[in-house]
């Protein structure tokens, strides 16, 4: 039985899908063709040291998709300010 090695970005990926996209780890499993354990092991070993035990997925998800929803108002509010100079700056030629 061989061992599989996994880039980083790989298991950056999957560990990802678990914790950003909230799939389980059993649908990331499957599709990924690894282990249930190892994503867990992954995971764990991505976590940074000085993150709280406790950290509620949830919550990051949460927060995940709320700072999604800024950056398309801020990216709206660009659009609007970008037209709005092009259309001021027609008129002075």
């Amino acid at each position: 039985m061989s061992r599989n090695h996994y880039s980083e970005e790989f298991k950056t990926g999957a560990v990802r899908l678990m914790v950003v996209e909230g799939q389980s780890a059993l649908s990331v499993s499957t599709r990924l063709g690894v282990g249930v354990g190892l994503l867990y092991k992954w995971k764990q070993q991505l976590q940074p040291p000085d993150s709280p035990e406790g950290l509620d997925m949830g919550e990051l998800v949460a927060e995940v998709e709320s700072l999604r929803k800024q950056l398309r108002h801020s990216e709206q509010i660009n659009e609007i300010l970008k037209k709005t100079v092009s259309y001021f700056s027609r008129d002075q030629l």
